[in-house]
């Protein structure tokens, strides 16, 4: 990544901090009860992905041609948003039934993209970029687990689409302070 590029991405390190944390926030929640109805889980998980949409595309516009793969971002955004809305538009019984396989495939599509975020972010940090890697690859493997029995799982699913929530969470926390640090290794 170019020094330019590095610099305009590191005005909005906090965005993906606000993600992480959202997305932190969601995997403790599903961890400390596992007993709250779907509907609830469905609601919340509709209006977190909108929200992390929502701040994946503000990122995306405020580095228009700065950061390559903004445009990406963008999609993601913009995808993100499509879906949230749209679950809140459902049936609550529909709602139910796409949260449980929605959310798998979900986790799986951000642990892809930020496989792709911390290599172009990263590629000549070894270090970060393993610990990166490390939280991603888990996010991914729990989601994998997660499509492959959601219905059978009982309590165990919500015990991986947390824990992935949280790993996820942790990636995007990272990544921020990453971003803001090198910002000010720059600025020196």
């Amino acid at each position: 990544m170019t020094r330019v590029m590095l610099k305009t991405a590191a005005r909005y390190w906090w965005l993906p901090v606000v993600t992480g944390l959202l997305s932190i926030g969601l995997g403790i929640w599903c961890l400390a009860s596992p007993d709250t109805s779907l509907p609830i889980m469905a609601y919340t998980f509709a209006l977190v992905i909108a929200a992390v949409g929502f701040l994946n595309t503000v990122f995306a516009l405020m580095n228009i041609g700065s950061i390559s793969g903004w445009g990406f971002k963008m999609l993601v955004g913009v995808i993100e948003i499509i879906c949230g809305v749209w679950m809140l538009l459902m049936p609550e019984s529909s709602m139910v039934a796409t949260f449980i396989y929605g959310i798998g495939f979900y986790l799986v599509f951000v642990a892809l993209n930020a496989i792709c975020e911390a290599i172009l972010y990263y590629g000549d940090t070894k270090y970060w970029l393993a610990m990166l890697l490390s939280f991603i690859v888990c996010t991914l493997i729990l989601a994998v687990i997660f499509l492959a029995g959601p219905l059978a799982g009982g309590i165990a699913v919500w015990l991986y689409i947390g824990i992935a929530f949280i790993t996820f969470g942790m990636y995007r926390v990272l990544l921020g302070v990453k971003i803001c640090q090198a910002n000010k290794q720059l600025d020196k």
